[in-house]
């Protein structure tokens, strides 16, 4: 099926958008096209003269073309018949995709890119993150749907589900702030910044740091709990969800301890991407199986 594989192909050009977005923000080169969208530095096809550039542009390409594969997602779902689930799926995913596209173009347009550590970055950095798993999981929704024929996915909504999810949203976000921190008040050492969490005369954005480990270790051990639950009552194979858990935790512990390395946190952010997209996966099969929490 022909839409299939473009929602196949638009969950993966997804999460190499995110990634690439990370790398740019983490190597400072949000300014390297200028303040200009959707053209870099008033030209479609750049120069691409400097790294900045190159990176920049990269970004914008993929996510240009993610842009495009939704799109057509969108406009090929509306031959499916009203009120089918997977139609309202490809209309939750274009609008996360669309406002995606609209943060970027306005973080890129008032310049809170580089070293802007002004107020209005600080807020749109958490929202950018946080909209990315809602597009995320509309991807995966919409593919588990066309993938096994569901009409329906009413169970996926229970308690559990939207407490780790919010728990996810709040990750994402604190794990944002933490990311932007580091970029911009970057520790000399893992004991340097540490302190610096918990000195009341350091950036507040650094000592808002300390949020996104208290948040993400909630978030396993509920993670974890939710998998034994799902495999127990629904009969579930939870093991690749609960390797995830464990190898999230451990990178996110090494990059911490290493003084965040570039190569760890454009890691971990995969990681933690791919854990999100395995519990959304993962979740659905409870409507799959037609069976409901007693």
């Amino acid at each position: 099926m022909r839409l299939l594989f473009y929602t196949k192909l638009g969950l993966v050009l997804s999460v190499l958008s995110i990634l690439a977005g990370a790398f740019v923000r983490a190597t400072g080169s949000g300014d390297g096209c200028g303040a200009t969208w959707p053209t870099c530095k008033g030209r479609i096809i750049p120069s691409l003269s400097d790294t900045s550039e190159i990176i920049e542009f990269s970004h914008r390409g993929i996510s240009g073309i993610l842009l495009i594969v939704t799109l057509y997602i969108f406009v090929n779902s509306r031959k499916l018949e009203k009120g089918i689930i997977a139609r309202r799926a490809a209309n939750y995913l274009t609008f996360f995709v669309l406002f995606e596209a609209l943060i970027g173009a306005v973080i890129v347009i008032f310049e809170w890119v580089g070293l802007n550590s002004s107020l209005p970055r600080i807020v749109a950095v958490p929202i950018h993150l946080v909209n990315t798993f809602g597009l995320l999981a509309s991807y995966v929704i919409l593919f588990k749907i066309l993938e096994n024929k569901l009409d329906s996915i009413k169970n996926l909504w229970d308690r559990n589900f939207i407490i780790i999810s919010i728990l996810f949203l709040l990750t994402g976000a604190t794990g944002s702030i933490t990311a932007l921190a580091d970029v911009l008040y970057p520790s000399a050492s893992f004991i340097e910044g540490f302190l610096d969490d918990f000195d009341k005369t350091s950036e507040v954005l650094t000592r808002l740091r300390i949020f996104h480990p208290v948040v993400s270790t909630i978030l396993s051990i509920a993670l974890y709990i939710e998998s034994k639950q799902l495999q127990k009552k629904f009969d579930i194979n939870t093991n690749f969800l609960k390797f995830l858990i464990f190898a999230a935790v451990f990178l996110g512990v090494a990059n911490v301890l290493s003084n965040i390395v570039l190569f760890l946190s454009i890691f971990h952010l995969a990681l933690a991407d791919l854990l999100w997209i395995t519990y959304i996966y993962v979740s659905l099969d409870k409507a799959k199986n037609n069976l409901s929490i007693n």
